[in-house]
């Protein structure tokens, strides 16, 4: 019997505003002058999208830095998680962005934007064009390198083709003795492997959508604490999880595995006992547990969504 849990899927999005985006609802504060700078910056797509995800993350919580993962800027840029790594460093070096500290430290826009350093040219020159054509070509290249006695074994074919026939190559040997090699099978593919668990940019996410709710202490969510494993094991899960609607699973790779945990938190915003200030046994660690998190999937503190009792 399989082990697939199936379930509903989770709203897709929040329900639909009869307005569209207001300031009320949030916004994020920048200087002109900086705004214009951006404007004519020589970003690549990967780097403005980095760039302008670091503004939202500093600017739009009012901090001028703040400690941003690769995974968590891949599940809010739409990149993967070692790309966001690389045009990161890259905007360090250019002095783009500002890292205050090691490699797991801050980082914030540097407002100086006249210390910002352009891009080399990203464009390889144009390999020059051949001085010669057809026939005259041969001069330029290693035909007449060739012995007058090998030129005298190169004949031409009825068919106009040249032929060495009885001519040995430039190794020394024979052409019966220039078979190629048999040819090695090839290795059979491996199953592609799940992503680890990001626990970092999950817990990021806890900490953005939750911020009044129990936060974890970060240093008991690495490594191979309680915690940690149980976060693995649901994150994993995720990849078995059908959605009975789409026949799909909930996430197939790290990007959209950490998207969906935000809307998962998202979706447990709205029911009303789990959200309650006197339910303070709700915290990410009793969400992870297997058993409460079964009962989640299965809508148990939602029954507005069944029409079903708490």
């Amino acid at each position: 019997m399989s082990n697939v849990l199936r379930f509903p899927d989770l709203p897709e999005r929040e329900p639909t505003k009869t307005k569209g985006p207001q300031v009320e609802d949030g916004y994020t504060r920048i200087a002109n002058e900086l705004l214009d700078a951006l404007c004519v910056a020589d970003f690549t797509n990967r780097e403005f999208r980095v760039v302008n995800f670091i503004i939202r993350q500093t600017y739009g919580w009012g901090t001028k830095q703040k400690r941003l993962a690769s995974t968590f800027i891949a599940g809010g840029t739409g990149l993967h998680a070692t790309d966001c790594s690389k045009v990161l460093n890259e905007l360090i070096r250019r002095h783009v962005v500002i890292r205050h500290g090691g490699s797991r430290a801050p980082v914030s826009l540097n407002k100086r934007h006249t210390e910002w350093l352009m891009a080399e040219n990203r464009k390889k020159s144009a390999p020059e064009p051949c001085p010669q054509s057809g026939q005259d070509a041969l001069t330029q290249s290693g035909q007449d390198a060739l012995a007058k006695k090998d030129r005298k074994d190169i004949t031409t074919s009825p068919y106009g083709e040249e032929s060495t026939a009885g001519a040995d190559d430039a190794t020394g040997l024979p052409d019966e003795d220039l078979s190629p090699p048999d040819l090695q099978p090839p290795e059979e593919s491996k199953a592609p492997t799940l992503p680890n668990c990001p626990h970092q940019a999950i817990l990021n996410q806890w900490t953005e959508l939750m911020p009044e709710k129990r936060q974890p202490l970060r240093s008991l969510w690495s490594g191979s604490s309680a915690g940690a494993r149980a976060l693995a094991a649901r994150w994993k899960q995720g990849f078995s999880i059908i959605n009975e609607q789409t026949g799909e699973a909930l996430y197939t790779d790290e990007a959209s595995g950490i998207e969906w945990w935000g809307r998962f938190f998202k979706f447990l915003r709205r029911s009303e006992f789990l959200m309650r200030d006197d339910s303070r046994f709700f915290g990410l660690d009793w969400i992870v547990k297997a058993e409460n998190f079964r009962k989640i999937m299965e809508f148990k503190y939602h029954p507005e969504l069944t029409g079903g009792d708490q």
